[in-house]
């Protein structure tokens, strides 16, 4: 049986009870070696998570930000393997990438940046400090973050995952069909494959 706070309301969002629900299956001996989920639990401290455990969680990282709205993101630029910047979506290279230990930057020529097409849509942005310099800063995170999203566009990771987005239908089905949706509680449910 799962533990009593393991079940909760419908409002609230579960992506960080993916802990408890790991202290669960291994309480009853069902620890998966794989586990599929969808986006909410696919945050870095979940893949480390799970990772500590021999868990591979494979779930979808979460959109990014600003791609919603039109915008350029991480994604779009070209990285190295230390997550630099080497060239922009227009294939521009920075002036001068660098790295500190909580921040990426890539400086580009603010005179090329302000003849690009893509300009408004662009998360680089003017230095205030040096009016020659046009600078994009970003997370670690957030460069692994892209090579997840690059990854998850591969057929190896539609090929581990067409289990967790095929029972999609399925949830909908009872939800929707069979009015579950009236359900009040739910139960966290990354998808195990032993």
């Amino acid at each position: 049986m799962p533990h009593f706070d393991a079940v909760h309301k419908m409002t609230v969002h579960d992506g960080h009870r993916l802990q408890d629900a790991l202290d669960d299956l291994a309480d009853r001996s069902l620890t998966p070696k794989r586990l599929l989920a969808d986006s909410h639990y696919g945050s870095a401290d979940n893949m480390a998570l799970a990772q500590e455990r021999a868990i591979d969680l494979t779930a979808p990282a979460r959109t990014a930000k600003g791609c919603s709205s039109g915008r350029l993101t991480l994604e779009e630029f070209s990285l190295d393997e230390d997550g630099l910047v080497v060239r922009c979506p227009n294939g521009i290279a920075p002036v001068s990438p660098s790295a500190a230990q909580a921040k990426l930057q890539a400086r580009f020529d603010l005179a090329t940046c302000r003849q690009c097409p893509d300009r408004n849509r662009c998360p680089v942005r003017a230095d205030s400090h040096d009016g020659q310099i046009a600078r994009f800063q970003y997370t670690p995170a957030r460069a692994e973050n892209q090579k997840r999203r690059l990854y998850e566009s591969s057929d190896g990771f539609r090929e581990i995952h067409r289990w967790r987005a095929g029972i999609e239908a399925t949830m909908s089905r009872l939800k929707y069909q069979m009015n579950l949706a009236n359900l009040r509680i739910r139960a966290c449910r990354p998808c195990a494959i032993r």
